[in-house]
């Protein structure tokens, strides 16, 4: 995992890599600026004058035409866009990957003068303008740990994926210090790569756990982050011991068990967030709760992990729960062995993992019957029904966003599959030079849709490149090559019944394709979550289905606040999640595959206000909407100070100010429990003045 922090003169880039450290001149914030295309792990937007970066080897292209510059001489541009291309010369990396490479973009805008100075390309602009940079690294694929199909085996597994923190101090709470673990495999014999086990840290705290998956499961994040080793041995009393700090924290037994790991985790997460040092780095609060918890960072940042634990578990405060931010991601998880390979992800994103609980969902037979002329499939309802689903509504805890790793369809929460998180793997490398998306109409009565969804594609691709493709009435064998060929989104709006998606000439079945290349998609049509099922387990990462029959009115909306959520950086299910707020029956969408997945990437996390009227004023909250940032803190769009994700800053406006406010900032709002642009609100809220 890259990020970037500040530093004295510049910007500095962290990954399993090591360190790099862009100098600028005159840099400033900047809350936008040029967008990039290509996959960034993180990106940081301001103006500056010059900027000069350490290189191994570095491409400049003309952004716009293609054009390449040669830098064995200095060039100097006309006005254009321009996209800088470098790998980055770095050190001090340790990692459990194999060859990792750190990569930067950045794109500005001429006139500019570029040249090559020894090791360092520079770039001079001559006046300050906005530039983005983002980051990226490039390793080979994880190192692969082999175990037995036991739990002692999966416990030995667990117990290896803290290879990938690059610290155990308090740092490790920032995404830049945890990098992917090791992939994990299930098989005959043992088999640990000689950097997994060099990397693996020994932190003196032990994870003793009753021998079986359900405890392993559960365990696995706490023990991840802590950097333990998981034993099992039958009958045992769950409990984390540290011998050398006289730690020892008893459990109770499932299914209490699982709320104590995860406050736990949450617990010690939360106190290295406060009590690490960054450079840049001044969330507001921090010295307050510092006080407040009796923590003195620089003491704790020099003891050793046990030492640490134990001095966390000596924090007395009533009321911690006021302060504890609000967990970003949480995995219902079937404790099978098949899903052990799932875990190196869920804990690269640092999800807390439960034991999946939930209830069946029976549908209003009157309100379906009431609904039927209305619904998307018109006058096919009578002749052909939606594939059936079994819908189940889980039991949620502590999260935002919520992954589902087990039997039925959950509402409120994305479906996922080991499939889904491996095809993610599959993809991190694939370089798109626009962004690649094609929207299909196969349904004539849709054509508002069509045309409204084409309209927000285009219009973003004046900021992000995107090549957009329209399509309209694809046969069978056209729509299996749209989703056969190399596309970073698909946008299908038409039908679906129990045979597939519906074409001129018949109908397409997923399960057709001997395999998928499309990213990630959008099955605007009844009924469509088989299919996107099998999109899932052909090749793509994820993607927006439909549960059952849908409204054409109410499928609209949903189809075109997705659009404009995902490429202005919202991942799948949070731009899901906002989505179904504009319609009566949202619960009829979801999303499959690694409902996490971002396809555009932004300069900042994607941020969601909540605004409600204040005795006359409007008190406005916001809040990063992300399952992939958590420990990192995020520059809100009106006020000052940063905040942690998972805390929400809140500012009171006038409505002269706040129109001024949400008239520059394009963000979702929820106000009056409805979802809005912030544009369109800021034009309802002047002409009511």
């Amino acid at each position: 995992m890259m990020a970037w922090v500040a530093a004295n003169g510049g910007v500095r880039a962290i990954g399993g890599a090591g360190e790099a450290t862009v100098r600028t001149v005159d840099w400033e914030d900047r809350t936008s600026g040029p967008e990039l295309v290509q996959p960034v792990e993180d990106c940081v937007t301001g103006s500056l004058s010059e900027l000069r970066v350490p290189v191994e080897n570095a491409t400049l292209t003309d952004a716009s035409g293609g054009r390449r510059y040669d830098l064995i001489e200095p060039v100097a541009l006309d006005r254009g866009q321009f996209l800088l291309d470098c790998r980055l010369a770095v050190g001090g990396g340790r990692t459990a990957n194999r060859e990792p490479s750190m990569e930067l973009y950045c794109r500005f805008d001429g006139p500019a003068f570029v040249r090559r100075v020894g090791e360092q390309v520079v770039v001079s602009l001559g006046e300050e303008r906005p530039v983005t940079l983002g980051f990226r690294e490039h390793c080979e694929d994880p190192s692969t740990v082999t175990v037995p199909p036991t739990p002692a085996g999966v416990a030995d597994a667990i117990s290896r994926l803290s290879a990938a923190l690059r610290t155990t101090g308090p740092a490790r709470s920032h995404p830049s210090m945890r990098d992917h673990p090791p992939v994990v495999e299930v098989g005959d014999e043992r088999s640990i790569p000689d950097a997994v086990d060099a990397a693996t840290p020994e932190t003196g705290i032990e994870l003793r756990l009753p021998e079986s998956l359900e405890y392993l499961f559960v365990g696995a994040p706490l023990a991840y982050y802590l950097g333990a080793t998981v034993t099992v041995e039958p009958e045992a009393t769950p409990k984390l011991v540290a011998p050398s700090a006289d730690v020892e924290c008893r459990f109770r037994e499932l299914p209490t068990f699982q709320h104590g790991v995860a406050r736990l985790l949450r617990q010690v997460f939360f106190y290295d967030t406060l009590v690490r040092d960054l450079e840049g780095e001044s969330p507001a609060r921090r010295d307050a709760l510092l006080d407040r918890f009796d923590l003195d960072p620089a003491t704790l940042r020099r003891r050793t992990p046990a030492q640490r634990l134990a001095r966390y578990f000596c924090v007395t405060e009533p009321d911690f729960d006021e302060y504890l931010p609000e967990w970003h991601f949480s995995t219902y998880a079937a404790p099978e062995l098949d899903n052990v390979r799932s875990l190196p992800y869920l804990l690269d994103a640092l999800s807390l993992i439960y034991l999946p609980e939930s209830s069946e969902l029976r549908g209003t037979e009157l309100l379906e019957r009431t609904l039927d002329d209305f619904y998307r499939s018109g006058s096919h309802a009578s002749r052909r029904s939606v594939a059936s689903v079994d819908r189940v509504d889980p039991e949620l805890r502590a999260g935002r966003i919520h992954a589902w790793l087990a039997g039925g369809a959950p509402i409120d929460a994305f479906k996922t599959s080991p499939q889904a998180y491996e095809n993610r793997r599959r993809y991190q490398d694939r370089r798109g030079t626009p962004l690649s998306v094609t929207v299909v109409l196969n349904d004539e009565e849709m054509y508002d849709e069509h045309a409204a969804v084409a309209d927000i594609y285009q219009e973003r691709s004046a900021d992000l490149p995107l090549s957009v493709d329209i399509e309209e009435h694809l046969t069978s064998a056209e729509l299996a090559e749209v989703f056969a060929s190399p596309n970073d989104f698909v946008h299908y709006i038409g039908h679906c019944d129990a045979d597939g998606l519906e074409c001129p000439d018949g109908r397409f079945t997923a399960s057709s394709l001997d395999s998928c290349e499309t990213r990630t998609f959008f099955l605007n049509a009844c009924g469509s979550y088989h299919e996107g099922l099998e999109l899932i387990e052909r090749g793509s990462v994820g993607g927006a289905v439909t549960l059952t029959r849908v409204l054409d009115r109410q499928a609209a909306k949903v189809g075109t606040a997705f659009s404009r959520l995902l490429v202005h950086g919202f991942g799948l299910e949070p731009a899901m999640q906002l989505s179904r707020r504009r319609i009566m029956m949202g619960k009829d969408y979801a999303v499959v595959g690694d409902g996490t997945y971002t396809l555009a990437p932004t300069p900042d996390s994607p941020v969601v206000g909540w605004l409600e009227r204040d005795d006359g004023r409007f008190r406005l909250s916001c809040e990063a909407l992300t399952a992939r940032r958590i420990g990192d803190c995020f520059q809100p769009a009106f006020g000052e100070a940063s905040s942690y994700h998972g805390t929400a800053t809140e500012t009171v406006l006038t409505r002269d100010e706040l129109v001024d406010v949400l008239s520059k900032t394009p963000l979702p709002i929820i106000y009056d429990n409805e979802f809005h642009w912030s544009d369109d609100l800021a034009t309802e809220l002047a002409a009511s003045r």
